[in-house]
């Protein structure tokens, strides 16, 4: 009988642990999570067996079974809890039949797992969430402070990242580890961060919605970091509200900030996304063109924005600093504006400091100029109106024409009703028609809306906004922080990058290669970074929005800009690029002074980079200096004029294209007032070629066009139309 129950007892275990071992493998596979509260189950089935297996041990020994007796096994049975065993009672039955032997060590096996996994249950989320914090502060991770939605959201998005948990209840705090996401809970105070943050090479991401003082977050970490320590903190804010807080709280903050800050807004990056995937140029028919790329006399551009909310507000801001065109008249070069139409029922939408500042505040600013004013930056037409009316879509449709060629942005309250309104703006217009409609879908779901040739476009899917890759790692923005590295003024480069700069005769390719091996370095990067937190705020967006217009520039000379995927992978060669990019000034250095009131396809790619320049800087408040504030500097024997002042928001380039030519003569003869304007423009002048740079950056900046594309790892192809 004790052999025959032996094996039953074996044959129980075995089964009790293969149970064990089947559901923690689902439990793993199915959540994730290795230890869940379904293994308390597994306690009272092997707590029983062991109970079993003693009175069995007990009735061999020939005790006195009876209530008593029973009652006090339970203790003796409980004791597997700390790991005890009674030697004595189980022994006899042991050695009488060794099969017992088995049995208990499997029942001691089982029910210490079981305790384990029972007692690990209740913590095995917490001690997981030890496990990766203390991994994650390890690696550098991006550290997200505050509980939010987008917080969340992000931290779902970005493998390396954990939230900073500043003010947490417990509840929440288990409701966010039993999502997945890794959480330090510490109170927002130096001392104790100090203690959790070992190295400096973290990304702190502050979302709105968190609801954080950013002044105290500021605060906060420059006690942890201390002075120069360079902390990287990624505010959700507009470029305004980053220059306020920048100036209040780190003294001299363009020139050496004690924490490194950059602003990002959710819409702005979806808009700069937008102007970079779809620059009108893309889709503007060649037909529109004169050979020099200029627009014909008859062609209108025309962006209707249908809805204008959040969305809308920065893609009209977008475009209204990217998309700038030329024509030409009497032999000269002019602007041709792009004309914007905005739509919307909402009085309060459509009164915004942009609207003012172009309908308004333009002419009053600029109303007494010492140069030329600049042109306009659009025509502008806003509309209170229900886009549903019968007279809102007789308009749309008198906008598309044989001479025209329209963007309808769509972003009104749903994605639905955003689909649906595309589909009813569709249906007014013919296949064929000179248009594009893009429709603002959050796209959680991930379906694939868009075919190659549907003239109907879906952009700024939600869960792209919340990533790693869009915020702190924004691949336009290292665009332009590399470009900057390559061109702008830096005092003693290090040997890599001096190489860079000074080597006359490397290649493209040559660039790319020291470039792209440098900046994968940990510490040059960190250089990078440290000589763009240098420039002041405007000339890191005057860098920024410069890299984001590469590809409508590219666009309007029949060229797409795609990121280069092999090393085999081939595009269009300098060669191909310069037939089309015609510029003879540079044959001479820029040495003829009249090449920049020309008209070749150079001349036509500077007038419009110096118009979009001026639109960036009227938009952050720009005014044109006044010659009075322009002073005369002698230093060392050199004279010098300053013609901008960054602190008074003044540049005196705010003026037209040929404008510029004033502010030259202006300065030559106030440097060299024993020589005239006039005489030195029919000689080589050196003191007029060095005056003349005014023009020419702009033109040197577009001869590395093809050189800077493929230095940064991008090649061209022809665009198909």
């Amino acid at each position: 009988m004790y052999l025959f129950l032996g094996i039953l007892f074996l044959i129980l275990l075995l089964g009790m642990a293969a149970v064990i071992v089947v559901t923690t493998v689902r439990a793993k596979s199915s959540s994730g999570e290795l230890i869940t509260k379904k293994n308390l189950f597994f306690f009272a089935p092997t707590f029983l067996l062991l109970y079993l297996l003693y009175i069995t041990a007990s009735v061999f020994n020939g005790e006195t079974i009876d209530f008593f007796y029973c009652f006090s096994l339970i203790g003796t049975t409980l004791d597997v809890v700390k790991f005890g065993a009674e030697e004595s009672l189980l022994l006899p039955v042991c050695e009488a039949y060794p099969i017992f032997y088995a049995d208990f060590v499997i029942a001691y096996l089982v029910g210490v797992v079981t305790v384990v996994l029972s007692v690990a249950s209740f913590f095995s989320r917490r001690i997981s969430n030890f496990i990766s914090v203390k991994t994650l502060l390890r690696k550098n991770c991006d550290i997200v402070i505050g509980d939010s939605p987008d917080a969340v959201a992000y931290i779902k998005n970005t493998k390396n990242s954990l939230l900073l948990g500043t003010n947490v209840s417990g509840r929440r705090y288990a409701d966010l580890l039993k999502e997945g996401v890794p959480v330090l809970k510490t109170p927002l105070e130096a001392k104790r961060i100090s203690r959790m943050l070992k190295n400096r090479g973290y990304n702190f991401i502050v979302f709105r919605d968190g609801n954080h003082a950013y002044t105290n977050i500021i605060e906060t970490f420059m006690q942890v970091y201390g002075k120069g320590k360079g902390a990287k903190i990624h505010f959700e804010a507009n470029q305004q509200e980053m220059k306020i807080l920048k100036e209040k709280f780190i003294p001299k903050a363009d020139g050496n900030p004690d924490v490194y800050m950059t602003g990002f807004s959710k819409y702005e990056l979806l808009a700069r996304r937008f102007a970079v995937d779809y620059p009108i140029t893309k889709y503007i028919p060649r037909s529109f063109y004169n050979p020099n790329f200029t627009l014909k006399d008859d062609a209108q551009i025309n962006i209707v924005f249908i809805g204008f909310g959040k969305v809308n507000y920065q893609l009209f801001r977008m475009c209204a600093m990217q998309f700038q065109f030329a024509a030409e008249k009497d032999g000269k070069l002019c602007s041709k504006p792009v004309k914007y139409y905005i739509y919307d029922n909402n009085k309060t939408a459509l009164h915004n400091e942009f609207f003012s500042r172009i309908l308004y505040e333009f002419e009053e600013d600029f109303a007494d100029c010492d140069f030329p004013k600049p042109e306009k930056i659009c025509d502008l037409e806003i509309r209170e109106e229900d886009v549903n009316s019968i007279e809102a879509k007789k308009q749309f449709k008198a906008l598309v024409h044989k001479n025209s060629f329209t963007y309808f942005i769509v972003s009104l309250e749903n994605d639905l009703e955003d689909a649906s309104y595309a589909q009813t703006v569709k249906r007014l217009l013919r296949s064929d028609d000179n248009y594009r409609i893009f429709v603002r879908a959050k796209n959680n779901n991930g379906e694939k809306l868009n075919e190659e040739t549907d003239r109907v476009i879906y952009f700024g899917k939600e869960k792209d906004l919340c990533t790693h890759e869009n915020i702190v790692n924004d691949d336009l923005t290292e665009l332009a922080q590399r470009i900057n590295l390559l061109y702008n003024k830096i005092s003693n480069p290090p040997e890599w990058l001096k190489e860079l700069r000074e080597t006359k005769d490397l290649s493209a390719d040559g660039q790319r290669r020291i470039l792209s091996e440098n900046i994968g370095n940990a510490q040059s990067k960190e250089y990078m970074l440290s000589v763009w937190a240098k420039l002041p705020y405007i000339e890191q967006a005057s860098n920024l929005y410069h890299a984001m217009n590469l590809p409508f520039k590219l666009n309007l000379l029949g060229f797409d800009m795609l990121k280069q995927n092999g090393e085999n992978e081939s595009g269009v060669i300098e060669a191909q690029f310069n037939e089309v990019y015609k510029n003879s000034g540079r044959e001479n250095g820029y040495q003829d002074y009249s090449f920049f009131f020309g008209t070749e396809p150079g001349n036509v790619l500077a007038y419009i980079e110096h118009s979009r320049w001026n639109a960036l800087y009227i938009l952050y408040d720009y005014r044109q200096m006044k010659k009075a504030d322009m002073k005369v500097e002698e230093k060392e024997g050199e004279r010098s004029m300053s013609h901008k002042n960054t602190q008074l928001k003044q540049h005196a380039c705010l003026t037209t294209y040929y404008g510029l030519n004033d502010l030259i003569a202006y300065k030559y003869e106030a440097l060299y007032p024993a020589e005239t304007f006039k005489e030195a423009v029919k000689e080589n002048n050196a003191h007029l070629q060095e005056l003349s740079k005014i023009y020419a950056y702009d033109y040197m900046d577009l001869d590395r066009l093809y050189g800077e594309i493929t230095a940064m790892g991008y090649l061209l192809k022809p665009k198909q139309n």
